[in-house]
């Protein structure tokens, strides 16, 4: 079950990690002394970074037909007013 206010399943992991001390106090610094959420909201906006980079990738790799989107606008224009063009 999802709560309302996360984006993210409630269940949580506990995980160990190192940091250097500096890095550590800068991080409870600019976290309010909340490292957890800090953490969070910075992993989420990485994977999201990454997810558009591969998907900016596969579009280079894979360009649109440009009688793709014509053609499935005719065809969204005669299924909605039974005519094309």
């Amino acid at each position: 079950m999802q709560c309302r206010d996360c984006i993210v399943c409630c269940m949580t992991t506990r995980l160990n990690i190192t940091l250097p001390d500096a890095v550590a106090e800068k991080l409870r610094a600019a976290s309010e002394n909340k490292p957890s959420e800090y953490i969070e909201r910075a992993v989420i906006r990485q994977m999201l970074a990454d997810d558009l980079r591969k998907l900016a990738e596969w579009e280079r790799e894979h360009p649109e037909d440009p009688g793709w989107g014509r053609t499935n606008d005719e065809t969204a224009e005669a299924i909605l007013f039974g005519s094309a063009g």
